[in-house]
């Protein structure tokens, strides 16, 4: 039986890190041994989030407070919650629960304050990394440019091989 007082201490612990987050993923775990556990623990660690389980009542009360309607979890639930890299965080659970699937499942999560599904944390942890997007964006826009110097340089080509010609003639 947790006392009041360790209820409390679990809420206002929970509360802090929620307003930290950006991305906060409900994970459910069934037989998930305290090594493989205690794994994901430092995996989230070094990407400064953090993993805890707590009751889903005080997880509830906690959102709650913060303007949040919690989904209806069923079993045993772990709180996630990010640091500075939300996208980080959703690719590390989600490489977890798919190499431990038997043990593990995304059941959804709440990302900018927002409740959202298994499949919008599987969507963003899904997304490329930041210097993928950034050259493939560049490559959009590098396009237009290149087809606007290869009309340039052919109607140059053509004026060079109709002189050419014309010289030749004569």
């Amino acid at each position: 039986m947790i006392t009041k007082e360790k209820k409390e201490h679990i809420v206002s612990k929970l509360s802090a890190l929620f307003k930290k987050a950006e991305l906060m993923v409900f994970v459910g775990f069934r037989k998930l041994s305290v090594a493989k556990a205690n794994e994901l623990r430092r995996k989230l660690r070094e990407i400064d989030a953090s993993y805890t389980v707590a009751k889903k009542r005080l997880a509830r009360l906690v959102l709650k407070n913060e303007g949040v309607e919690m989904p209806k979890l069923d079993g045993e639930v772990a709180f996630i919650m990010s640091g500075k890299e939300a996208l980080a965080v959703a690719k590390e659970v989600y490489a977890f629960s798919k190499k431990n699937r038997e043990e593990t499942t995304i059941i959804g999560g709440v990302f900018q304050k927002s409740v959202v599904d298994a499949s919008a944390i599987t969507r963003l942890a899904q997304i490329p990394p930041r210097e993928v997007l950034i050259a493939q964006l560049l490559g959009v826009l590098q396009g237009p440019m290149r087809g606007f110097m290869a009309v340039l340089n052919g109607n140059q080509r053509k004026l060079v091989t109709a002189l050419k010609q014309i010289a030749d003639k004569n």
